[in-house]
């Protein structure tokens, strides 16, 4: 709230019930149709809320023609910059450049991680063997990634990540972006994934994707600012990664066991772009 104060000077609610008829929402900002939630480790975790409570909540706002946003805990205090970044982008308080004026160069993986950690809310993830960078002036203002879907053999690639630079907001530059490479690998299909935490998927409907479906609420781990991920927590790599392991214990039993609580969210959008030759 403080820094959304130092940057915004229109009507700020905080501690909002009105929209949500009784339930609280943190912060809402009634000029733009936004509202933020600040989602501790703990009291967001299922020990205190069930499977749907975060994307009950979005579904609910969204149908009062708001914006919900979703700030994790973790991500707040080990990504502000990122997030602060985002936030301006929301509140148009970003520095704007227009994508005409940069050019499109394939980067390495390497140089597509360290700027991605440094400017994507999610990190850089898995390495990608396509990756591309608009720069002007030599300077790397946005990176888009692709590579195989990971998650499904129904489309022939995916876009993995695309971020702007720290409070910067390039115009054009995702459309840029995506028609090199359609240009270079004149793809059958793409397949992409909007976290719902925070995001409403728009940069897809403006390249052209159609939505095809959400996906039930993923889940990871948190004991205080310590994340473990699903994918980390898959039973059989258990007896490695925790120091008490009851292989007749379940995954979420075993993790509760060494103190992490499992935190619920509100699933992914997901957007296919399909091209007919």
């Amino acid at each position: 709230a403080a820094f959304i104060e130092s940057i915004y000077k229109g009507w700020i609610i905080k501690g909002d019930r009105s929209i949500l008829n009784g339930k609280e929402l943190d912060i809402v900002l009634p000029d733009l149709g936004l509202a933020f939630e600040y989602n501790g480790n703990y009291w967001h975790s299922e020990a205190k809320v069930d499977k749907y409570y975060h994307l009950n909540k979005t579904l609910e706002v969204e149908s009062m023609d708001y914006r919900l946003v979703h700030i994790p805990e973790h991500l707040w205090l080990t990504k502000r910059p990122i997030w602060e970044s985002y936030i301006s982008n929301l509140l148009n308080k970003s520095t704007k450049i227009y994508a005409r004026k940069c050019i499109v160069k394939a980067i390495n993986w390497l140089e597509a991680k360290e700027f991605l950690e440094s400017n994507h809310l999610q990190g850089a993830g898995s390495p990608t063997g396509i990756n591309l960078a608009l720069k002007c002036e030599n300077e790397i203002l946005a990176v888009m990634t692709f590579s195989k879907p990971r998650f499904t053999d129904k489309y022939e690639y995916e876009l993995v990540r695309f971020c702007t630079k720290l409070n910067t907001s390039v115009t054009g530059g995702a459309s840029k972006l995506l028609r090199y490479f359609e240009n270079m690998y004149t793809p059958e299909s793409v397949v992409s994934y909007a976290n719902r935490y925070w995001s409403q998927g728009n940069v897809y409907k403006q390249l052209g994707f159609t939505f095809d479906h959400n996906t039930e609420p993923g889940y990871y781990y948190a004991k205080r600012l310590e994340i473990i991920s699903r994918y980390k927590a898959q039973k059989h790599k258990l007896q490695d990664l925790l120091g008490h392991y009851d292989p007749a214990l379940s995954e979420t039993e075993n993790m509760a066991n060494n103190g992490y609580n499992r935190v619920w969210d509100s699933g992914n959008q997901v957007w296919v772009k399909l091209y007919h030759l």
